[in-house]
This record gives C-alpha cells, sequence and structure tokens, in this order.
C-alpha cells in the first residue's frame, strides 16, 4: 500500500472515530459518566492525539515537500497551517480530558468543546486532503516516486 492510499484510508478510519467521539460526548452530555461512553472516550484519545500528529508528520515529512516542488501554487501551504491548528485543538483536548477523567467535572465543557472543534475542523480539512490534495499527488508525481513513498514510510 503506497502512502496516499495509507492516508485516505486513515481518513475514512477518522470519520467514524469523530461519529463515536460525538456520540459519546453527547451521551456523557445527557447520562453523565456512564461507564461505555467513557469507555469510548478512552478509547479515542491516542487516536485524536499521538496517531494524530503521526498522520500529520507523514504527510508533512514525506508528501507535501514532493507536491510542493512540483506545485508550488498548491493548497499545502494552507494544509500545513491546518495542521497546526489542529495540534493545537488536539492538545486542549488532550489536557482537559484526564483532568475531567480524575474527577474535575467542570473540565467537560474544554475536552467535549476541543473534542467537537477538532471533529469539524478535521472533517473539513480531510475533505481538502482527500479531493484536492491526494488527486494533485497522484497527478504530478511519477509512479516510482509514490513507491519510494511507501519505502520512506517503512524506514
Amino acid at each position: 500500500m503506497d502512502l496516499i492510499t495509507q492516508l485516505l484510508q486513515e481518513h475514512k478510519d477518522y470519520v467514524s472515530k469523530l461519529t463515536a467521539m460525538a456520540e459519546a460526548i453527547e451521551g456523557i452530555r445527557a447520562h453523565g459518566r456512564e461507564q461505555s461512553y467513557i469507555d469510548t472516550v478512552n478509547r479515542l484519545v491516542a487516536p485524536f492525539t499521538t496517531e494524530l500528529l503521526q498522520h500529520a508528520a507523514r504527510e508533512e515529512d514525506f508528501l507535501f515537500p514532493r507536491v510542493l516542488e512540483r506545485a508550488p501554487d498548491s493548497i499545502v501551504p494552507t494544509m500545513i497551517e491546518e495542521h497546526e491548528n489542529l495540534r493545537k485543538i488536539s492538545a486542549v483536548f488532550g489536557e482537559w480530558y484526564p483532568i475531567w477523567r480524575a474527577g474535575e467535572d467542570s473540565a467537560y465543557q474544554n475536552w467535549a468543546d476541543s473534542a467537537l472543534e477538532l471533529r469539524g475542523a478535521f472533517s473539513a480539512h480531510m475533505q481538502k486532503e482527500n479531493l484536492i490534495i491526494f488527486p494533485l499527488a497522484r497527478r504530478i508525481l511519477t509512479p516510482a516516486e509514490i513507491e519510494q513513498l511507501v519505502h520512506i514510510r517503512e524506514q
């Protein structure tokens, strides 16, 4: 699987995770600290913090520079700015959720708001990558270059 295909698959996986997070947030808001909702959010902490940062780094380190070389007027700089915003939102979520889990009920609104903000921002961002950046990369990079991205990713 080449890097572009992997990133597309990760985006697809994130759509279901974003939906699950929104449902858990609503469940907690409506029903309180019910364990099934907490379990869902616990399962999603890593995908929305560490794994999201790793995902963005693969795009920034391997794919974006190559697209920018060939298409300097592309929206890659905008995508990098959006990554910075997503990192900030993710950090807020990652900061406030453990505080709430430790029993501080007032932290709920902070982590819930950041998770929902992340859902909106990341969904819009993924659409730009899926519909603009990835097709552009497939058009401007040679099959050998795309294959090289697989080897870079696996190192």
